[in-house]
């Protein structure tokens, strides 16, 4: 796919109505990542749609100079989803993971649960660590790709990635009752 974005890019410098292939491509990943980051749909949309028009109007002026394209757009989202958090000034801890409807099982009731247990200590990290692991683990993005995104070396977010990780299991831990038992066999 890589090379097919290279192929994109360079077409979409020379037309900007060829942006509209790269933008299908990754306007879905790019709208999920901001609203975990965003944690409010509207504002999603709002970063999402900024991400877009700075990557096609810094498309045509030599802005990506990277090699992962997909990388580039997320650094964009990122940054502006950053910027709009700051104005506001606020991050509140709602739903990470999606709404669906419950499934009347002990385990989905369990999954749910397990879900909310992490996103509400992932909620309590530091925006740097909860923004790696987003990258890395629920976005699913290369280490090389998040290395891009986040203007560091691999090596580094392997480094990041261990510490952030290791906060979120203390955490986790700081409340084990809240886990389930599946997930916490302590808990009787």
């Amino acid at each position: 796919m890589l090379d097919n974005d290279q192929q994109l890019v360079e077409q979409a410098r020379q037309d900007p109505a060829a942006f509209g292939a790269l933008y299908d491509r990754y306007v879905d990943r790019i709208f999920v990542y901001t609203a975990r980051l965003m944690q409010d749909d509207a504002a999603a949309q709002d970063v999402t749609a900024v991400t877009f028009e700075k990557a096609l109007r810094h498309i045509r002026q030599q802005g990506w100079q990277g090699n992962h394209f997909a990388a580039w757009l997320y650094r964009i989202a990122r940054n502006e989803a950053i910027s709009r958090l700051r104005r506001q000034k606020w991050l509140s801890p709602q739903q990470w993971f999606g709404s669906t409807e419950l499934r009347a099982t002990e385990t989905a009731v369990q999954t749910r649960q397990t879900n909310q247990t992490i996103h509400h200590a992932l909620a309590r990290l530091r925006p740097k660590d909860r923004d790696i692991i987003v990258l890395r683990y629920l976005e699913e993005l290369s280490s090389e790709d998040v290395a891009e995104i986040l203007a560091c070396s691999p090596d580094n977010v392997y480094v990041r990635l261990h510490r952030a990780l290791a906060r979120l299991r203390a955490e986790l831990e700081r409340d084990p009752a809240a886990l389930p038992r599946e997930v916490n066999p302590h808990v009787s």
